[in-house]
């Protein structure tokens, strides 16, 4: 597909990259001919210097013939106008725009971006979507990850494999031993930067990271046969009040139990959020000085998490407050050279923002029926839920490993609201919703098998 990606940040270069390597034809444009020169340097992907919403820009970077346009510049407004322009001018058939404040999406607003609103296809708003994945590992103990399908029926987790944990040396005919009652499906292994579908003889070992798929109602009971407390974190310390941080502070405030402090440098910021927030603490202060984080109770903090848009702080304030007493440490952090030493610096979960703004453009170019993607591990795998139909070569399945593609690995079924694990005798009918995880070069076989037409295995 040909798509122009307007904005070169972060974000930007982020699409750019995993796009490009899947073998789009990615155009970008930009108003820094700095950030144009380093992105075409370092990708191949045409670059093009202006203000993204100019007709004649956009024309000089192919959107005659364009099939997507990603507006994510820092500008709410020039994604949004850019999208216009795209479509009325241009014809270009899917828009896309990160849209950042939340004042667009107020009821006072109305529905901008509805049927009869602007002509924006998707809206991407990675403050909510990164601030909706911390709280999913604040209720998941123990999980780097965890992210939930099939109207959350079903959970796939993320956890470290340690000597101590039963997991280790376990094989996947094991499981049953281990976890009775349990609805859990072990799908695949990061072991050394290497991304693999697990095989029922492989054993996994100290040191991999494992994704794998539970029953979302069962998630409680795994984390307490693995020895982790299922209580969840109770005590919170917010770092940042910006869009994210004060989204999170809101929803740990709707939830039973929890105690929120928040930290901001900032005194007009601090004010604000005292002034929005109703039952969280704000603390006006430097996150990185150790006594505005005894003054918050670090020692007896159960989870920190650092939200500030600095990078380097909020590793940094990751790292004391772990050495300050917090049990857990979660981090925001954009830069993917950063991002390699969150482990020396003893930090537990880090949320990579671009990983969830990328999935979800990802979702637009797969084809077949499916309904929610995630990439993972960097883009070396990806999680996809589908809808089976008519002519799918999943039909009759019993979604094991004789039955899928090699590389590609079923989490679970739900029918009629009903979730069903991969087994012999299962028999997967049209209507069927599926979860499988899949290695990165297997993606044309997964978007085969949500295909409906039976003339495209056939041609």
């Amino acid at each position: 597909m040909k798509i122009i990606i307007c904005g070169a940040g972060r974000v930007g270069q982020g699409i750019a990259r995993r796009l490009s390597l899947d073998g789009h034809s990615v155009a970008v444009i930009d108003e820094d001919p700095a950030l144009i020169q380093s992105i075409t340097s370092e990708l191949e992907v045409q670059g093009f210097t202006g203000h993204a919403a100019h007709p004649q820009v956009l024309r000089a970077a192919g959107a005659d013939d364009a099939d997507m346009l990603v507006a994510v510049t820092y500008s709410d407004e020039v994604n949004m106008v850019t999208c216009q322009v795209a479509h009325v001018l241009f014809q270009v058939q899917t828009k896309i725009a990160r849209i950042r404040s939340r004042a667009y999406f107020s009821k006072r607003s109305g529905d901008l971006f509805g049927r009869d609103g602007l002509a924006i296809d998707v809206v991407i708003s990675p403050e909510k979507a990164v601030a909706d994945s911390v709280i999913q590992r604040l209720e998941t103990p123990g999980a780097f990850f965890s992210v939930p399908f099939s109207n959350n029926k079903i959970r796939v987790v993320g956890l470290d494999v340690h000597k101590d944990m039963p997991l280790a040396r376990t094989t996947l005919s094991q499981l049953d031993e281990l976890f009775p009652g349990l609805n859990i499906q072990i799908l695949a292994v990061l072991r050394n930067d290497h991304l693999f579908a697990i095989r029922p003889s492989d054993q996994l070992i100290e040191g991999d990271k494992v994704y794998l798929a539970i029953e979302t109602q069962q998630t409680d009971r795994l984390t307490e046969l693995l020895g982790i407390n299922p209580g969840g974190d109770q005590r919170v310390i917010i770092l940042g009040s910006g869009n994210i941080g004060m989204y999170v502070a809101e929803q740990l405030e709707k939830r039973k139990g929890r105690k929120v402090r928040l930290i901001e440098s900032d005194l007009k910021n601090a004010e604000r959020a005292a002034a929005q927030l109703s039952r969280s603490i704000i603390i006006h202060g430097d996150g990185l000085n150790p006594e505005i984080l005894q003054e918050a109770g670090i020692d007896k903090a159960d989870a920190v998490i650092s939200l500030t848009n600095d990078d380097k702080v909020n590793l940094l304030a990751s790292a004391m407050s772990k050495r300050l007493g917090a049990k857990k440490t979660i981090s925001l952090v954009n830069a993917p050279e950063l991002a390699m030493i969150h482990r020396p610096l003893d930090v537990d979960v880090m949320v990579d923002p671009r990983a969830v703004t990328v999935s979800q453009i990802l979702l637009r170019l797969r084809r077949g029926r499916i309904l929610s993607l995630f990439s993972i591990a960097g883009g070396r795998g990806e999680l996809a839920e589908g809808e089976v139909l008519e002519h799918s070569l999943l039909l009759e399945s019993d979604l094991t490993r004789d039955t899928l593609p090699e590389g590609v690995v079923a989490g679970g079924l739900l029918r009629d609201g009903e979730l069903l694990m991969p087994k012999k005798g299962l028999k997967v009918k049209v209507g069927d919703r599926v979860v499988l995880f899949y290695e990165k070069d297997r993606v044309k076989k997964v978007e085969k098998l949500f295909r409906a037409s039976s003339a495209y295995f056939l041609g």
